[in-house]
């Protein structure tokens, strides 16, 4: 996240191959078990360059053969892209109206994060219409260690975390926390709060207060947060994010079906 004024994203570019496959992919879904031949006379390619894209396709997974070996379906990754997708997507539907709601309380933006690997991907934003504010960009990764996703770092079982932590961490400021022992230090006081606070950690203007979402198995889905420049956050304001953005999270957790809220054990 960066802070700015209004404004848009910067222009996006496509790329022709990804493109084509997607394409393919489409066919695919709607007409499951069709040949080379046939998916290259619905999109007007050459017979050659779809059948590379077939092979590339399958080879990962996303495509595979039909009985006979002729003919192509979705593969057992379009399956766990899908069900990925329609995860998040539930998810993000539960979450709008309440990342809405405490970010007309708070007037800050309010940002919903998922963990892939070590990284989280910011997944839904919500932004007031001020002026200067903090802009979050969709699709932006951040690594576990700094800024709003400590939170997942916290709540990762310990043989995970220290995992994490026995690598190189990446400095972005120098209020970035790169010593491990300092780090789980931290980290413990997040799992015993409740909710995390950043104040500089990614960009020296940022602070955010970050909260985890908990589903019924008791795994953190998501955090939520709310970030706004360093100007706007005295000390007593930054009290009073933590504890809209816990009871946004509590909301939502319920919502996912976790009845206890988002506190650990």
């Amino acid at each position: 996240m960066t802070v700015q004024g209004a404004g848009g994203d910067a222009a996006g570019y496509r790329i022709e191959a990804v493109d084509f496959a997607l394409d393919i992919l489409a066919v695919v879904a709607s007409q499951p078990d069709l040949g080379a031949s046939d998916i290259a006379r619905v999109l007007g390619g050459s017979r050659q360059r779809i059948f590379r894209m077939l092979k590339t396709l399958e080879a990962r997974g996303m495509l595979e053969r039909g009985r006979e070996g002729k003919t192509y379906r979705l593969g057992y990754m379009a399956l766990v892209l899908g069900n990925a997708a329609r995860s998040q997507i539930d998810l993000i539907r539960a979450a709008e109206p309440i990342m809405r709601s405490v970010g007309q309380q708070v007037e800050e933006t309010i940002q919903l994060r998922v963990r892939e690997g070590f990284e989280t991907i910011c997944v839904a934003r919500w932004e007031p219409e001020r002026d200067v504010r903090v802009h979050a960009i969709i699709g932006r990764r951040r690594p576990l260690h700094a800024g709003s996703s400590k939170i997942f770092l916290a709540f990762l079982p310990e043989a995970e975390r220290e995992h994490y932590l026995a690598h190189h961490l990446e400095r972005f400021t120098v209020k970035t926390l790169v010593d491990p022992a300092e780090l789980a230090n931290h980290l413990r006081r997040i799992r015993e709060n409740g909710y995390a606070v950043s104040q500089g950690e990614i960009s020296d203007d940022l602070v955010s207060v970050t909260a985890p979402v908990f589903g019924i198995d008791r795994s953190v889905l998501a955090a939520i947060n709310i970030a706004a420049p360093a100007a706007r956050m005295p000390a007593s304001r930054l009290s009073e994010c933590c504890a809209s953005i816990v009871d946004a999270a509590i909301q939502l957790s319920r919502q996912l079906g976790y009845p206890a809220g988002p506190r650990a054990d």
